[in-house]
């Protein structure tokens, strides 16, 4: 179980660098504090991170997408622990949001500069009634 995760995870993390993106692990995100402490670090040992490698230890918590136009997220579904992801540059205009579905931690999505509609937002706020989705372009419905 934990070689497929941490496999499947590793093909997440390379899609998001296709993708020019960003991520950011679990350790750096308190949960007590709703914040991130990006100088945190990882209780493991570096000579086991180096051996083993990442994906066995840590889970991704955050992906920022801002580089390159988003055309499918369906890579994204191997990130089994995401939390939270940012898409902050343009989408293709008919982007299938459905995989996120998948995603049974995400919490959060953000978007900005991706010119969503009221009504797509709408419809994706539907679709994911579980996650907190923002987009700049619209106020969050109180």
């Amino acid at each position: 179980m934990p070689i497929r995760r941490s496999v499947r995870q590793k093909r997440g993390r390379e899609w998001v660098a296709t993708q020019k993106g960003h991520i950011t692990f679990s350790h750096k995100y308190n949960t007590s504090t709703d914040e991130y402490d990006h100088n945190a670090i990882l209780r493991s040992p570096t000579w086991l991170i180096n051996t083993i490698g990442i994906d066995f230890i840590d889970s991704v918590d955050t992906v920022v997408l801002d580089n390159t136009m988003v055309q499918d997220l369906t890579p994204i579904t191997d990130l089994r622990d995401l939390r939270s992801l940012a898409i902050i540059i343009e989408i293709d205009d008919k982007l299938d949001f459905t995989p996120l579905v998948d995603l049974p931690k995400l919490r959060h999505l953000y978007l900005d500069y991706t010119n969503i509609s009221a009504e797509r937002l709408a419809k994706l706020r539907a679709l994911l009634p579980h996650v907190r989705v923002d987009a700049t372009n619209h106020p969050t419905p109180e």
